[in-house]
């Protein structure tokens, strides 16, 4: 009779009731629903956690209530997606993603810069190309014990100041995808992939997201491409950062977890890409 969320923090669970709660509006449900989050992961860490969550719990409900929508319907009614479109295409199909983001001016979907927690009723953006991501590449994941990512309120004052990046910049990043990145996907070239990794990080938003983290994140990157790996970068907003290899991952790891035991602590995580969307079942 009335909407119940458990097995979770504060926190999550108000992201999954918000989100629960504008699902059933849209809906027109009549009803209410139970929520158990039997697991989860750590929120403004560069994870997406947020946009898998909301996602997850969209679907759930359309399901309760037998009703089939798209995933993108569903990241509207849940207040995802309106500025990144890869949460919800890797919610959908997985593997390596590019979107082709939103439209701006007078009649378009978005007239300024913003996070997507500040774009609500925006569709995700279209995916321009998806593909694969090679099953012998391993990822490292390094989470610095630091305060969150950034978020909120300071995340669009960063949108507000430092967007539009200069177009030479744009192009730059661009001509690095196009180039080098997709094709290094599509011919698994580990060695160029890496290479262009560690250029993005240098490029456009990411480097300015880049900018605004302490002095200890940049230091465990270098750490880590030091260590051996082709190719290192942050995910999102950090501070979790990611390392690519083949081969050699153990003494990446290990070189990782030392340099995070010197700075305060943190925890890796070596696992491989997931090349599909998520799952449904049914207890």
């Amino acid at each position: 009779p009335t909407l119940e969320v458990r097995g979770c923090d504060s926190r999550t669970a108000a992201l999954v009731r918000e989100c629960a709660k504008n699902v059933l509006a849209a809906l027109r449900a009549g009803g209410s629903v139970s929520i158990t989050v039997r697991e989860h992961f750590p929120a403004h860490r560069g994870l997406g956690s947020g946009s898998q969550l909301a996602l997850a719990t969209a679907r759930a409900c359309c399901e309760l209530f037998g009703t089939t929508l798209s995933t993108s319907d569903l990241a509207r009614m849940a207040g995802r997606g309106g500025t990144s479109g890869i949460g919800t295409a890797a919610f959908d199909h997985g593997g390596f993603i590019v979107d082709g983001g939103h439209r701006f001016g007078p009649g378009c979907e978005k007239t300024g810069f913003a996070p997507s927690s500040a774009s609500k009723g925006v569709r995700p953006p279209p995916v321009l190309m998806r593909h694969d991501f090679p099953r012998d590449w391993r990822i490292l994941l390094a989470t610095p014990a630091l305060p969150e990512g950034v978020s909120g309120t300071r995340e669009q004052e960063i949108f507000r100041a430092c967007c539009p990046v200069p177009l030479e910049e744009v192009r730059t990043l661009c001509h690095e995808v196009l180039m080098r990145m997709l094709p290094s996907i599509a011919e698994k070239d580990l060695d160029m992939f890496g290479t262009s990794v560690n250029a993005i990080q240098s490029l456009g938003f990411k480097k300015i997201e880049l900018s605004f983290q302490p002095r200890e994140v940049p230091g465990l990157l270098e750490t880590m491409r030091a260590a051996g790996a082709a190719g290192a970068g942050m995910s999102s907003f950090g501070p979790t950062l990611y390392a690519i290899c083949d081969t050699g991952m153990q003494d990446i790891e290990r070189a990782a977890q030392s340099y995070l035991q010197e700075i305060g602590g943190g925890t890796t995580l070596v696992t491989s890409a997931r090349n599909s969307g998520a799952a449904v079942r049914i207890a």
